[in-house]
């Protein structure tokens, strides 16, 4: 329904209308849709009312503003800024009442608040900072143990740890109450390559990745203290690569049993539908709905010449059958298969014992990548030899069992090398059709990213094809050509069906809202947020930002009735632009109060709030 049939109604239950305060004095119960009607009022009626920048307060420059926290009684505001400072302010005041210079030897790149006093960051230094309110002259800790950028935080109060993720692709946990001589006691639970986001719901009962291959990996039940073992060895690049080539990967679907709907704890689920012109690629910007319902996710498509933001249902969905989300269509017709040869012994694999790891910090897409490991030493689970992983892991339920062995029997590690060399060569892939379109320049940010994640540097321009290295080098000469012939051509084209025997399991659609956004500032990921209620999103949209709801009505989740032909445009209900001088990358609301603050890549920051007469900034 269009907004002209709701505005006489929306008129009378205003936040700013007579109409509605008289009603309330008299005693009158609130019409049906009335929170409705006042949430619409105070979020399009916001306006900028104030702003703050190193200039006007003639203090040390602080760079750009890459993130906003505000703590739990909305009394704080904490920005992290580029030049390794943190700011405080004070949110109704808009004075800064404290600056933190130097909290750490790179940019700042997120805040955390753990409790009312205590709040963590995070820097490009690969460190973790932790600070009390009450005393800012000292950290309390400083937690080292991620290799590469640390950019996201998270706290799970269920199980009072901190929950950390870098562009290392490593997510650790930090038990804040128990720590040694040297450090907190911590733990590695998981490694993806191309991880970007890791995020938890509020009650810590679910955790959401996002990463550089456009996909999103949901981990239902969440039990932090297993995960380390429930995951071990699962690789979700290489999973995901055996979904989209549609051929059985032996190594990929020893991890079958992790997506099972009758597992209680740690189960897997990937989320990889995107709107269809919108071919998702790097999902670099994720955060979650306030009463946990929704992922709100930023991506840039694989042109990288436009940028989406998308609204993703993260709920288990008890009513949906396991076998809703398996493939059971038929087989194609293909000629008859010849009697496969008979097998011949594989040499050893080359692989150096850190490689043959399971746990080992070594990335799934590619065997050059290497991951620095933390200085302080640590309980790890015991290595499993050189052994091909498909032998040693274990297998899981009793209905798997078949799938992932008689895929596994005689399979060498050096297979494992061929299917992750498919990852590998497909992004570099990538990375030189961006270099040839001359995009390595202007977008050397992201290309930087993507080489720590890959681990393939950004290709030269003018490098010549014959440099190429040759795929073919990574097979012994002895590996049957009836086996190679089930891997994934070069050029993402499948030469052979997939095996009938085996039913590749087909991820749900979750998508729900979408819209496109300006493609401007490319290289710096820019931060949504969640209204308090949830019933909105401010999305930086340029020099300004904008407010985006799921109706025009700005209905919570539940009230919105879902389209009949599937994922629904985000209706925008405000903006405010050109408000700042550069690229808006950061924006937060607070959680007491219709209270927004957006902060630039020139260092300003800048408050909104309600308003019904002229605009004051």
């Amino acid at each position: 329904m269009g907004s002209k049939g709701y505005s006489p109604f929306m008129a009378r239950n205003s936040a700013f209308s007579p109409y509605r305060l008289l009603r309330r004095e008299l005693g009158f119960p609130a019409a049906v849709g009335a929170g409705d009607a006042m949430a619409r009022s105070l979020y399009c009626g916001m306006k900028p009312i104030a702003s703050w920048d190193c200039d006007q307060a003639q203090a040390l420059p602080t760079g750009g503003v890459f993130n906003l926290e505000f703590s739990p009684e909305g009394n704080l505001l904490v920005a992290a800024c580029e030049k390794k400072s943190i700011q405080i302010f004070d949110p109704l005041t808009h004075q800064r009442i404290y600056s933190v210079n130097g909290a750490h030897s790179d940019c700042v790149n997120c805040v955390k608040f753990l409790d009312g006093r205590m709040f963590a960051t995070c820097s490009d230094d690969t460190t973790i900072a932790l600070w009390d309110v009450r005393n800012l002259k000292k950290k309390i800790w400083s937690l080292a143990g991620h290799s590469h950028w640390v950019k996201n935080i998270e706290f799970s109060h269920k199980d009072k740890l901190l929950v950390t993720s870098g562009l290392d692709g490593s997510i650790y946990t930090w038990d804040i109450n128990s720590y040694t001589e040297y450090n907190l006691v911590y733990q590695r639970v998981f490694h993806a390559s191309g991880l970007m986001r890791c995020r938890l719901t509020p009650d810590a009962r679910q955790m959401v990745m996002c990463t550089t291959g456009g996909l999103l990996v949901i981990i239902h039940d969440l039990n932090l203290a297993t995960l380390a073992q429930d995951l071990h060895g699962f690789k979700p690049n290489l999973y995901r690569l055996m979904q989209m080539s549609r051929q059985l990967i032996p190594i990929a679907a020893m991890y079958e049993h992790l997506f099972d709907r009758n597992r209680k704890e740690n189960r897997v689920e990937f989320v990889s539908d995107f709107p269809e012109v919108n071919d998702a690629e790097v999902v670099s910007a994720l955060q979650i709905h306030p009463q946990g319902w929704t992922a709100l996710s930023r991506n840039i498509s694989h042109d990288d010449r436009s940028e989406w933001s998308c609204i993703h249902d993260i709920q288990p969905d008890e009513g949906v059958s396991d076998k809703s989300t398996r493939d059971c269509s038929p087989p194609a017709r293909r000629p008859r298969r010849r009697a496969a040869p008979r097998r011949r012994p594989v040499r050893a694999t080359r692989h150096s014992p850190r490689e043959t790891h399971d746990n080992s910090s070594t990335s799934e897409s590619s065997s050059q990548e290497q991951e620095g490991e933390p200085v302080t030493s640590r309980t790890e689970p015991s290595a499993q030899g050189a052994t091909a992983p498909a032998a040693a892991a274990p297998v899981g339920p009793a209905g798997n069992n078949n799938v992932a062995v008689v895929g596994a029997q005689g399979l060498s590690s050096i297979q494992n090398d061929v299917w992750e060399a498919q990852i590998t060569i497909r992004q570099q892939r990538m990375l030189r059709e961006m270099a040839s379109r001359g995009q390595v320049g202007r977008n050397f940010n992201m290309q930087r990213i993507m080489g720590i994640n890959t681990g393939i540097a950004p290709p030269p321009p003018a490098r010549p094809r014959a440099a190429r290295p040759a795929p073919a080098r990574l097979l012994p000469r002895h590996v049957d050509s009836d086996r190679l012939s089930t891997s994934p051509s070069m050029s993402g084209q499948t030469p052979a069906p997939a095996d009938p025997a085996h039913h590749i399991r087909e991820n749900r659609d979750r998508l729900l809202y979408y819209i496109e956004e300006t493609n401007e500032g490319k290289g710096f990921i820019k931060e949504l947020c969640y209204s308090a209620d949830g019933r909105l999103v401010c999305s930086p949209f340029g020099r300004g930002m904008r407010l985006l709801a799921l109706n025009e009505s700005c209905s919570e989740l539940p009230h919105c009735v879902p389209g009949l032909q599937g994922p629904t445009p985000m209706v925008e209900v405000g903006q405010s632009l050109g408000i700042h001088q550069d690229i808006v990358v950061s924006s937060k609301f607070s959680p007491r109060g219709p209270l927004l603050v957006t902060g630039c890549l020139e260092g300003k920051i800048v408050w909104y709030e309600p308003f019904s007469g002229e605009q004051l900034h």
